[in-house]
C-alpha cells in the first residue's frame, strides 16, 4: 500500500508540472487554463487505476528497457496453488509490512471520511448564515448583503451573489466591476466547477499535490473571470483599480469564490496578467511548453503501478518462525557425492505429475513436471530443506542404495514422492504428448473449476475435493482470495485454452472487472491437486 500510494503522487507529481506548462502556454495566448486543472486533477485521481489500459497504446516514451520491465511488473501472479509453486515461494511477507498496509488503509478511509463532514459541515453552516443575509438590488442585480462576507458567489444548484455591506456605498463604477466579475462567474458556472473539483479529493485526501492542483484551479478560476470582464469591453485599468478598491477592504472567507479571494501577491499577478504585452517569442515558447506537458503525461502514464494497484497476492506461504519450529535454527551441511546421488531420480507425486531430482553442485535441484525449478539444502543425511520457506524433504533409505521415496512436508502436511523408473517417466511424457496435441481437457477439470469457484465465492469450499495439501493452502489463504473474487466480480464466461507442458488444463475467465487465465490439474483419484490464476 505504502509503495503505491508513492507511486500516487510521483503520477500526480507529474500531471501538476505537466499542468502548469500547459497553463503558461494558455496564458501566452490569452487562453482559458481552469480546465486544465480540472483534467490534472481527474487524471491525478483516474491514472494509477488505468495506468495499464493507457499503456498498451501509448507509445513509449522512457526507453525499451523500461518497457520491458513494466511488462513484468504487470503480469503478478493472483493466486498461486500448487506444489511446485509453494515450494518456490519465498518466507512470508513480514508482519509489519502488512500491519503497515492495514493502518494505511484505515488512515485513508478515515480522512476520506473527516473530509466528508467537514465539506458537509461547511456547506449546512453556510446554508444556515444564508438565511441571516439580506436579500437587496445592487445596481440592477439581484444580491445577498452581508455584515463580514464576500464579494463572493456561494451555492451549487442555486448560487448567489453575495456582497459586504461597504460595496453597496462603493462608487458606481467600483460596483459594476464587482458585479460582473461574480456575474462571469456565475455565467461560467465556476461555483459548480470549483465544488466538483473539491468534492473529488475526498476519494484521495492524503495525496497533497491534489490540494496544490486544487489551489492551482482556485486561482485560474479568477485570472479567467479576469479575462472574460476584459473581453466584454471594460477598460483594464479601472478594473484594475475596483480589485485593488477591492482588496483594501478585508471580508471573512466563506470558502466561495470572492472577486479578491488569495494574497496581495496573487492580486499583483492578476493585474500583471491584465496589464501584460504580448511575449517576443509567443509561439516557439507555446511549442516548448505544449511540448513539455505532453511529454510530462505521457511519462506519467508510462510509469509503471506496483502490485499494489492488483487484486491481493495470494499464494501459500511459510508460516511465522514461531509456529514453524522445524524452519527455526537451520543449518545448511555439505553431503557426499555418494549420498547426493543416492536421491537423484524420478518420483511421481501422481499418475500425472512428477519430480525430477538433480544433483547442483553440493545440494539437490526439485525439478516439478507441473511448476518450476527449486534447490533445496541438507541439514542431515536425509533431511533436505527450502532456503527462506518452510518446505522440507525426506527421503528414505532402504539400504539399496537409491532412495525408494521421499516425502515433501509443508504446512504440517505430506505430500508422498515415490520413486519410479525412466519406462514410468516415458508412459507420462507420450501421454502428456497425446493430450497436448489433441488440446483437450482431462475429464472433469471444467466441472472441478466451477465448483471451486463456487465454493469459495460462498466461503464454503468442500475440500475433500482437493489434496491435503492444497486444502490447507486454501484453509489459510481463503479470506484473502474471497476479497479478491468479490473485488473482480462473479464470472461472466469461462473458456477452454489448451494444455500447458505440465499438464495443466488452461482456462481464460472473464470477471466483471477483469480477465484471469487460470489453470488446473485433477489427479487420478478426482481430487484438485494444483490451481493457479494469472492477469494478463
Amino acid at each position: 500500500m505504502l509503495s503505491w500510494m508513492l507511486y500516487v503522487i510521483m503520477v500526480t507529481l507529474l500531471l501538476s508540472v505537466g499542468a502548469y506548462a500547459a497553463e503558461r502556454a494558455l496564458r501566452l495566448n490569452r487562453g482559458g487554463t481552469r480546465w486544465i486543472w480540472l483534467a490534472a486533477i481527474a487524471s491525478s485521481l483516474c491514472m494509477p487505476f488505468v495506468a495499464e489500459s493507457v499503456q498498451s497504446w501509448l507509445p513509449n516514451v522512457v526507453s525499451p528497457q523500461a518497457a520491458q520491465e513494466s511488462t513484468v511488473l504487470h503480469q503478478p501472479i493472483v493466486q498461486a496453488m500448487s506444489p511446485a509453486s509453494w515450494i518456490a515461494a519465498a518466507a512470508e511477507t513480514p508482519a509489519w509490512l502488512s500491519d503497515l498496509d492495514v493502518l494505511l488503509r484505515g488512515l485513508w478511509l478515515g480522512a476520506s471520511a473527516a473530509l466528508v463532514l467537514v465539506l458537509t459541515g461547511s456547506f449546512v453552516h453556510l446554508a444556515l448564515r444564508m438565511r441571516r443575509w439580506q436579500p437587496a438590488v445592487v445596481a440592477g442585480t439581484p444580491v445577498l448583503v452581508t455584515d463580514e462576507a464576500g464579494p463572493a458567489v456561494v451555492g451549487f444548484f442555486r448560487p448567489r451573489i453575495v456582497l459586504p455591506r461597504w460595496v453597496t456605498r462603493a462608487p458606481r463604477a467600483h460596483q459594476a466591476a464587482v458585479l460582473a466579475h461574480e456575474r462571469s462567474h456565475l455565467d461560467a458556472r465556476d461555483p459548480q466547477l470549483f465544488t466538483l473539483a473539491l468534492a473529488l479529493l475526498v476519494f484521495m485526501p492524503w495525496n497533497l499535490p491534489l490540494w496544490w492542483q486544487l489551489r492551482r484551479l482556485r486561482r485560474a478560476i479568477e485570472i479567467d473571470c479576469d479575462a472574460r470582464i476584459l473581453e466584454s469591453g471594460i477598460d483594464a485599468a479601472s478594473y484594475g483599480e475596483a480589485l485593488v478598491y477591492v482588496g483594501e477592504h478585508r471580508s471573512m472567507h466563506i470558502g466561495a469564490l470572492a472577486a479578491t479571494s488569495g494574497s496581495r501577491s496573487f492580486l499583483e499577478q492578476r493585474l500583471r496578467i491584465m496589464l501584460g504585452k504580448p511575449v517576443k517569442w509567443r509561439r516557439a515558447a507555446t511549442a516548448v511548453l505544449a511540448g513539455t506537458s505532453l511529454c510530462l503525461a505521457a511519462l506519467a502514464a508510462q510509469l509503471s503501478p506496483p502490485d499494489a494497484t492488483k487484486p491481493p497476492v495470494t499464494r501459500a506461504v511459510a508460516p511465522p518462525a514461531d509456529e514453524n519450529p522445524d524452519q527455526a535454527g537451520r543449518v545448511a551441511i555439505t553431503l557426499p557425492d555418494a549420498t547426493l546421488e543416492r536421491y537423484v531420480g524420478d518420483y511421481a507425486q501422481s499418475d500425472n505429475a512428477f519430480v525430477t531430482v538433480k544433483r547442483a553442485g553440493d545440494h539437490l535441484l526439485l525439478d516439478f513436471s507441473s511448476g518450476p525449478k527449486t534447490e533445496v539444502l541438507a541439514e542431515s543425511e536425509d533431511h533436505f530443506f527450502v532456503k527462506d520457506g518452510d518446505a522440507r524433504v525426506v527421503f528414505a533409505n532402504d539400504g539399496s542404495g537409491k532412495a525408494p521415496s521421499a516425502a515433501l512436508w509443508q504446512m504440517g502436511r505430506e505430500l508422498p514422492l515415490k520413486r519410479v523408473d525412466a519406462t514410468t517417466v516415458a508412459q507420462f511424457k507420450a501421454k502428456l504428448q497425446e493430450r497436448m496435441q489433441a488440446q483437450t481437457p482431462a475429464p472433469g477439470t471444467e466441472a472441478a473449476l466451477r465448483r471451486l469457484y463456487a465454493g469459495i465465492e460462498a466461503g464454503r469450499p468442500n475440500y475433500e475435493e482437493m489434496q491435503p495439501l492444497l486444502a490447507e493452502a486454501l484453509r489459510r489463504d481463503l479470506p484473502k482470495i474471497m476479497a479478491s473474487y468479490q473485488q473482480m466480480g462473479p464470472i461472466v464466461s469461462l473458456k477452454f485454452e489448451g494444455v500447458d507442458g505440465g499438464g495443466w488444463d488452461k482456462y481464460e475467465v472473464q470477471r466483471t472487472n477483469g480477465r484471469f487465465n487460470d489453470a488446473i490439474i485433477v489427479g487420478s483419484d478426482g481430487k484438485i491437486a494444483g490451481y493457479f490464476s494469472t492477469q494478463p
